[in-house]
């Protein structure tokens, strides 16, 4: 899970800089095709050796500035998010989630308070987002009339916008199918006391939160 060292062998500026490109939108896309790419040590290294290089380059100042995490909230942000979701993190002892941090914040320069900064705000996430879905499943449990299925409507959507890794079903289209996956499954035997085609708010919440766990 270390960061490692690569050979890198050009010095042309313009071909380290669209190899900065490259990598900078692989490691960091919002909505990556493979997420695993982000933690990845072979492309923190890659990317390292890269930035060593343009900080040898006659515009050594210009990178050195821009490559300071303090200056890119942006990423820095993605990278914790990118921390989260990933695997290993939730049961990470505190060894290896710094290894963790340092790979997914590569090439970034920080200091060791900035790091510890990120790793904070990072467990501080996953307690939130606890928060909010065990908040979600409460208010479920407990909706009876139009008012309280509206505050779990509410809740569901903050649940979403925080904690968006764990849902299962991110699109429309997936939590559409879910809901009815869900349905069809067990319309016919856990809940023959429920009328489907009056369905009370209890049962329209529980649908609704099937949407976003249901496979």
């Amino acid at each position: 899970m270390d960061i490692k060292s690569y050979n890198l062998q050009t010095k042309d500026y313009y071909s380290l800089l669209n190899l900065h490109k490259i990598l900078l939108e692989a490691k960091f896309h919002p909505k990556p095709e493979n997420a695993q790419v982000s933690g990845s040590p072979f492309l923190a290294g890659l990317y390292q050796e890269v930035v060593s290089a343009l900080l040898q380059s006659e515009k050594a100042p210009e990178w050195e500035s821009w490559l300071q995490l303090k200056n890119r909230t942006d990423y820095r942000q993605r990278a914790i998010i990118q921390m989260r979701t990933c695997g290993e993190w939730k049961t990470a002892a505190p060894e290896a989630k710094r290894k963790l941090a340092q790979i997914h914040l590569a090439p970034f320069l920080y200091t060791e308070k900035e790091l510890e900064e990120v790793i904070k705000e990072a467990e501080k996430e996953d307690t939130v987002n606890k928060q909010y879905s065990d908040a979600v499943f409460a208010k479920m449990e407990t909706v009876t009339d139009k008012n309280s299925f509206i505050e779990f409507l509410n809740l569901l959507e903050k649940d979403n916008a925080v904690n968006s890794p764990e849902w299962e079903n991110k699109t429309i289209r997936e939590f559409l199918q879910a809901m009815s996956s869900w349905i069809e499954d067990f319309s016919e035997s856990d809940y023959n006391d429920i009328d489907w085609e009056t369905p009370d708010y209890k049962t329209m919440a529980k649908i609704l939160y099937m949407g976003k766990l249901y496979e």
